[in-house]
């Protein structure tokens, strides 16, 4: 049983101020340190991705993080931009090294380099005094424990869990059925069947307005939404971004395959014939929801949860009808497909080394992150609102599950503040997975959806943390490498240049890719424990 638990009224007021205070006269005076002061309450400065749900910002004074301060006696300043600009921002920040918040998002893939100047505090021994929870959780979840600590056996920063709906929020490609029924066509599973319903799109009109407006294909996040098409050459080409271990364990880079180039002609061919949205790398988050909404995207990617946001859109704009279905993921000939899984872990959060007082903040992130308490208001939100308890769990409400006012459950929630950017747990066992099976409780045609798929999700290529050498040298390679091979793939698909698969090969091989593939399956073998050659 995590600490933190079931408390009633008052009491949990008055226990989470006494815990948090009487902690601090222990590690030795006041509460408050240098931060501002905030009535009586001590203050801490938290930096991260504004809320996701745009319309209220969590400067807003959110119902969850209300609650969140009543109980911790904690006050949070908020410092947060939207997600497009506070990546920038926070990097200027870090650079400068000056006036950083005591929490904050890590805009970078992993916490390696602040670690190793300094920015940030080792965790270990802060967890091991201040944060029984998260002590715990790590405890029960060694697989997690192993993900977050880099190559020196450290913890540096948390990050979000995600093991619990991997499998219950997949990510795939969506369609959609009501345009399939219109035009008797069947769901796509092989690059081919997928050509044709595409084309079909195009061509007769299932949004019945008498317009050719249809956008066949739309796919979220530019080239990367294209790539979940890898499967139907067996390529992992999404998550895994082409990088994956053979039979024998050893990392190939099967983006050089060619298969892939066969791929890349078929995504070319989509373009040429209008079947793939011309500004799909170019698309802003707000622009492709209006065309989703609109009713002229047939086609698309993205999670499960989505869904149900797609349809309350196009209802909105008076079509009753639409109905998105995940599909299975394209296969090829003698062969099914797969949808790579996300996580375990997403998303850095660490605690700044010039924070006045880290045994608050790392106390204030195990009642978020890791207590039952703290974990059921950032995943259900408001008690007696959008959850109850029954038989010990949490369970959604009927006013959350079917909003009168419209917003689908993760809208709502994060209305609210829930479902943060912030660090938090969706786990697979234990007591802090519970908001997984309530989604899925909550939205049965979603949950046969996620049955439908599950028999087609696989992991993604699995890695420790890089060392600072492995960092160096992803830094050094890698992203030059990638922003070759994206750029050069977006000129091949648009048909501004030719396709010379051989030249491409050697031009990646120019920019150290075997440098790259040696870091990564040293990262690899650490994962898997074996010894690297």
């Amino acid at each position: 049983m995590r600490r933190n638990g079931p408390i009633a009224g008052a009491a949990i007021v008055s226990a989470m101020a006494l815990m948090i205070g009487g902690c601090e006269k222990e590690a030795g005076g006041a509460i408050a340190g240098s931060h501002p002061a905030s009535g009586d309450k001590p203050v801490l400065r938290v930096a991260t991705n504004d809320n996701y749900y745009t319309a209220n910002s969590y400067t807003d004074d959110l119902p969850v993080w209300r609650e969140v301060e009543k109980r911790t006696g904690v006050k949070i300043v908020w410092e947060v931009l939207p997600r497009g600009q506070f990546g920038d921002a926070m990097r200027l920040r870090l650079s400068k090294g000056t006036d950083l918040p005591d929490i904050f998002y890590i805009p970078e893939s992993d916490p390696v380099r602040l670690a190793g100047n300094g920015t940030i505090l080792p965790l270990d021994e802060l967890i091991s005094k201040q944060a029984p929870n998260i002590a715990a959780f790590l405890r029960d979840n060694p697989d997690i424990d192993k993900k977050l600590r880099l190559s020196d056996g450290k913890l540096y920063a948390l990050a979000s869990v995600v093991t619990g709906v991997a499998y219950t929020d997949p990510y795939g490609l969506m369609i959609r059925k009501d345009w399939l029924d219109r035009l008797g066509l069947r769901e796509p599973t092989t690059l081919d069947e997928w050509y044709t319903v595409l084309k079909a799109f195009k061509e007769n009109d299932p949004n019945g307005n008498g317009l050719p407006d249809e956008i066949p294909l739309l796919p979220d996040l530019g080239l990367k939404g294209l790539k979940l098409f890898g499967s139907a050459v067996r390529k992992h080409l999404f998550y895994s971004d082409g990088f994956y271990p053979d039979a024998s364990g050893k990392v190939k880079y099967e983006w050089l395959s060619e298969e892939t180039k066969q791929l890349v002609e078929w995504w070319r061919k989509l373009y040429g014939e209008g079947l793939l949205a011309p500004d799909f790398l170019t698309k802003t988050t707000d622009s492709f929801l209006s065309e989703v909404a609109g009713g002229r995207v047939g086609a698309l990617n993205g999670f499960l949860n989505q869904r149900p946001k797609y349809e309350s859109g196009n209802r909105q704009a008076g079509d009753p009808q639409a109905e998105w279905v995940m599909t299975v993921p394209p296969g090829g000939a003698g062969h099914g497909g797969f949808y790579e899984i996300y996580g375990p872990v997403s998303s850095w959060f660490g605690i700044s080394a010039s924070s006045p007082n880290p045994e608050l903040a790392i106390r204030w992130l195990d009642y978020i992150y890791a207590s039952e308490e703290g974990s059921r208001l950032v995943n259900f939100g408001v008690e007696g609102l959008t959850f109850t308890m029954s038989d010990g769990k949490p369970k959604f409400t009927d006013y959350a599950a079917r909003n009168p006012d419209g917003l689908d459950l993760t809208r709502l929630l994060r209305s609210l503040g829930a479902m943060p950017t912030l660090p938090w747990i969706r786990a697979d066992k234990g007591p802090l997975s519970h908001q997984p099976q309530a989604m899925l409780d909550s939205d049965p045609v979603g949950a046969e959806m996620a049955r439908k798929v599950r028999p087609y999700l696989v992991e993604s290529l699995p890695l420790t943390l890089p060392t600072p050498e492995e960092k160096e040298t992803d830094e050094l390679y890698g992203t030059p490498l990638r922003a070759y091979v994206e750029s050069t793939l977006a000129r091949y698909i648009t048909g501004a240049e030719a396709i010379d698969w051989d030249r491409f090969g050697r031009a990646v091989a120019s920019l150290g890719l075997d440098r790259v593939l040696q870091a990564r399956q040293r990262q690899y073998d650490r994962y898997k424990g074996a010894p690297s050659p």
